[in-house]
């Protein structure tokens, strides 16, 4: 199981930097379709934000920090991947929704395993 949920981690960590990198990059493409009303310092820090948390994913395991650093770290990545949703299914409606419904519940099972490990 642990096997499992360190690939998990990997691929989700790498998801999240695409996407914080995506955001970084892609402001004006983001700002249009999704939120007009947002302003860029929120599109940077809602990007910055998802690569450092998606870091926490893969880092505390490496150098024997917290366990409870991934667990935190993966409910964050879960919260801006659902509240990612509620944008798009203002704007977009549902076809795109899977495209972070499924990366928030691999968060969320994650964050109750690797919780569950420190219990």
């Amino acid at each position: 199981m642990n096997i499992f949920l360190w690939i998990l981690q990997i691929l989700l960590a790498l998801w999240n930097v695409a996407g914080g990198v995506y955001t970084l990059s892609n402001y004006e493409k983001l700002k249009g379709p999704l939120a007009d009303n947002l302003p860029q310092a929120v599109w940077v820090a809602i990007g910055v934000l998802q690569i450092v948390f998606a870091l926490g994913l893969v880092l505390p395991g490496l150098v024997g920090a917290s366990p409870k650093i991934i667990s935190v770290a993966a409910l964050y990545l879960a919260a801006n991947a659902l509240l990612g949703c509620v944008l798009f299914a203002q704007y977009a409606g549902f076809p795109g929704l899977l495209w972070g419904v499924i990366p928030a519940l691999l968060a969320v099972f994650i964050a109750y395993a690797r919780f569950a490990d420190i219990s």
